[in-house]
């Protein structure tokens, strides 16, 4: 009699509980970790907003620009030896609206925040 109860674990149990461990090792939405891109939680976000801010201020400081941050689009944050950020944001030139390519480094232990590109597409 007893063995008929391993016998149903075995045939039951086991293959459930593998079907959930093959999901998870090879699902997309699984854990996420340093060195993957993870999208931003809202464009409103102060922390993306002040990186974009930062990236529009420091291409007008290198290019002798006067663009003005407007807003951020969509973005994604990469967790590395600190904080990547690739923003997708709008800025006004001249009476237009701009949307721009940014990309930027920052380690905010070190206090360190980098302007890496900046492109008007």
């Amino acid at each position: 009699m007893a063995y008929g109860h391993y016998k149903s674990f075995f045939m039951i149990v086991i293959p459930f509980l593998l079907s959930i461990l093959l999901g998870v090792c090879f699902t997309d939405s699984g854990p996420k970790t340093v060195g993957n891109w993870l999208e931003i939680a809202s464009p409103d976000d102060p922390a993306a907003i002040e990186v974009g801010q930062f990236a529009v201020d420091q291409h007008n400081k290198d290019t002798n620009s006067s663009l003005a941050f407007e807003r951020v689009v969509t973005g994604n944050t990469q967790i590395v030896g600190g904080m990547n950020w690739r923003l997708t944001i709008e800025v006004k030139d001249v009476g237009s609206l701009k949307k721009c390519e940014v990309f930027v480094y920052e380690q905010s232990w070190q206090n360190v925040r980098k302007l890496i590109s900046f492109k008007i597409i």
